[in-house]
C-alpha cells in the first residue's frame, strides 16, 4: 500500500477555528490507530487545539493510515523530521500500532536505544493515567493529567531547553510527569508518589476549559458533528469502572459556556454530539438540549446513565431527530448489581425504557459485563431475561405507531483495570467464560429483533494482561508489533502472561506510585 494521500481529507475537513501548521516551535501529535478514530476522539482534537493556541506553537497530526514512513494530515511532513511526538492512546490494543508507527519513520522503539538528536517520544492519554509502566521501555515522557494543565510545563521545556536530556531533567522535577529514566517506580524498596494533574471544578467553571470539537470532519465515528464535553467523572462509583475513580468527583462545564460553544460550531455544521461518561446528570441538560433544538441543531448523547433518562431529555432528543440511546445496565440481575456498586433494580431499568420506546425513540443500546465476581449462570441467564422483557416493552409501545425497534446487546468481558475496586481482581477463567457467552449467544438468538456483539476471550485475555502490566513487556509487545500473532504470543509467554490474568499474587500493586488526585 503506498503512502497514504492526505488531499482528499483536508479538502473534506471544516476547521471551527482556522489554524496554521507553521510556528517558531512545531509538534508531532500522532494518534495510535486511524484517522476515522483518531479525530472521533475529543481528547485528542483538544490537544491539536491547545497546541495552537499557545504563543509560537503549531502542530500538525498523524496517524496510522498507510504504509511507510508516516506523513502529516497537514503537510505531508515525515513524522521523522520532528524534535519531539506527542501520541495520544486512549486504548491498549493501541500500543502495538505506536509501536508499528516509530518503526515506519525509523525510530528506535526503545527509548535507552535513543541517540541525542532522536525525537522525544511522549505518550498522553487515558492509557498513560492508568497504568503508563506497560509502555514505560519506549517512551521518553508520559504527562499524566488533563492536557490544560500538563501541556504549558511541556512545551515550555520542549522550546526553552537545549537538548533532550535537560528536557527530561526538567519535566522529571514538575509534578503531572512520569519520566521512566528519572523515576524508579518498579523499584519496591522506594516510595515515589507522582501527582497526576485532572481539571478541577473550579478551573471547569472558568472560561477556556471547556473541550469541543477543533476540526469537523466527515470521515469520523461521529461524521459532521460537532462534540461538546458536558462533565467529568460520574455520580456513581461501579466497581469495574476506571473513569469514575481516575477522573475524580463528578463536576460539569457551566451551560453558558456549553451554549456559546454551540454558537460557534453553527458556521460548520448542524450536527451536535454531548459526550461525557454521565451526559444525563449535567443539571441543565434538558435546557441545553431545547436550546440546540431552537438553533436548528441535529443532536445525540453518549451513554446516559439509567436514573438520568426523563422524559425532558428524551423529548428534546426526539425532536432534534435522534431515535437511538446507549444504557448500560451491566448485569442482569439486582443482586449482582448491587454487588458493583451500582444499586438500580430492574423494575427501573424497566420503567425507563419504556419511556424510551413512548418517546418514539427506535433503537435501544443496552451494554453489559460477564465475568464478573460472585456472577453465576443464573446472573447471565437474567441478562437474556432483561433483553427478553425489553423487547417486549419495545414492541407494546411501538405497535400504535407501525414500527417495530431494534435492541442491540452489547456483552464484554471484565478487564479489571488498575485504580478500580476489581483492581487486585483476576479474569474469570477461560472455560466459565465460554460457558457464559455460549449461553448468551444461545438465548439472543432467540429475540426476534435482538442483535449481539461480543468481546473475543483472546481479545480480553491479552488486553487484561497489558493493561496491568509492568516494563517486563517490553518483549512481548516487540513481538506483537514484529506481527506475531495474539494467539501465537499468548501462547509463547503463557509463563509470564497467565500468572498476570488468572492468578496474580495479593500484594502492592506497581501502578500505586501514581496518586489520583
Amino acid at each position: 500500500m503506498p503512502r497514504h494521500d492526505w488531499r482528499r481529507i483536508r479538502a473534506d475537513e471544516r476547521p471551527v477555528v482556522p489554524t496554521s501548521p507553521h510556528g517558531r516551535f512545531s509538534l508531532a501529535l500522532a494518534y495510535a490507530n486511524s484517522y476515522h478514530i483518531g479525530m472521533s476522539s475529543l481528547g485528542f482534537q483538544r490537544v491539536f487545539e491547545l497546541v495552537h493556541q499557545a504563543p509560537g506553537w503549531a502542530c500538525e497530526r498523524f496517524f496510522t493510515d498507510g504504509d511507510g514512513m508516516p506523513l502529516s494530515v497537514e503537510c505531508d511532513t515525515p513524522l521523522a523530521s520532528f524534535g519531539a511526538i506527542a501520541f495520544s492512546i486512549s486504548f491498549e490494543e493501541d500500543y502495538v500500532d505506536f509501536l508499528q508507527m516509530l518503526g515506519r519513520a525509523k525510530i528506535p522503539a526503545r527509548r535507552g536505544e535513543r541517540g541525542p538528536n532522536e525525537a522525544l517520544v511522549i505518550v498522553g492519554g487515558s492509557c498513560a493515567m492508568i497504568n503508563p509502566l506497560t509502555l514505560s521501555e519506549f517512551v521518553d515522557v508520559f504527562p499524566l493529567g488533563a492536557a490544560e494543565n500538563v501541556l504549558p510545563a511541556l512545551l515550555a521545556a520542549l522550546a526553552e531547553e537545549s537538548d533532550r536530556e535537560a528536557v527530561l531533567e526538567r519535566l522529571a522535577a514538575e509534578d503531572g510527569f512520569y519520566v521512566p529514566a528519572h523515576h524508579r517506580s518498579e523499584d519496591r524498596t522506594r516510595e515515589e508518589r507522582l501527582k497526576k494533574l485532572e481539571l478541577s471544578a473550579e478551573q471547569m467553571r472558568q472560561p477556556g476549559h471547556l473541550p469541543t470539537t477543533a476540526i469537523v470532519s466527515p470521515h469520523t465515528e461521529f461524521a459532521d458533528k460537532f462534540l461538546v464535553e458536558m462533565s467529568r467523572g460520574c455520580p456513581e462509583k461501579c466497581k469495574y469502572c476506571w473513569a469514575t475513580f481516575g477522573m475524580g468527583s463528578f463536576r460539569w462545564h457551566p451551560t453558558e459556556f456549553i451554549l456559546e460553544a454551540i454558537g460557534r460550531a453553527r458556521e460548520v455544521t448542524d450536527q451536535l454530539g454531548f459526550v461525557a461518561t454521565a451526559v444525563g446528570d449535567h443539571p441543565e441538560i434538558e435546557r441545553i438540549l431545547l436550546e440546540a433544538n431552537d438553533l436548528g441543531f441535529r443532536t445525540s448523547v453518549s451513554s446516559v446513565r439509567i436514573p438520568a433518562v426523563t422524559e425532558g431529555v428524551l423529548g428534546a432528543l426526539k425532536a432534534s431527530g435522534d431515535r437511538s440511546i446507549t444504557l448500560a445496565p451491566e448485569t442482569g440481575s439486582d443482586e449482582l448489581r448491587v454487588k458493583l456498586n451500582k444499586p438500580i433494580p430492574n423494575s427501573v431499568l424497566y420503567e425507563k425504557v419504556r419511556l424510551i420506546f413512548r418517546h418514539g425513540l427506535t433503537h435501544l443500546k443496552l451494554y453489559f459485563i460477564i465475568g464478573l465476581p460472585e456472577e453465576t449462570m443464573d446472573d447471565v441467564q437474567a441478562i437474556l431475561e432483561v433483553a427478553a422483557e425489553c423487547r417486549r416493552l419495545m414492541l407494546e409501545e411501538l405497535a400504535p405507531t407501525g414500527v417495530i425497534g431494534h435492541i442491540h446487546l452489547g456483552v464484554n468481558i471484565l478487564i479489571p483495570k488498575p485504580y478500580t475496586g476489581y483492581q487486585r481482581e483476576t479474569m474469570e477463567d477461560e472455560a466459565t467464560l465460554r460457558r457464559k457467552l455460549k449461553l448468551v449467544k444461545k438465548g439472543a438468538a432467540a429475540l426476534p429483533n435482538v442483535s449481539l456483539s461480543t468481546m473475543p476471550i483472546r481479545q480480553a485475555v491479552w488486553q487484561s494482561y497489558i493493561t496491568k502490566a509492568g516494563s517486563d513487556a517490553a518483549d512481548v509487545l516487540e513481538a506483537a508489533a514484529a506481527g506475531e500473532s495474539i494467539a501465537s504470543i499468548l501462547r509463547r509467554f503463557a509463563d509470564r502472561i497467565e500468572p498476570e490474568v488468572f492468578d496474580r499474587a495479593p500484594g502492592k500493586l506497581r501502578w500505586h506510585f501514581l496518586r489520583t488526585g
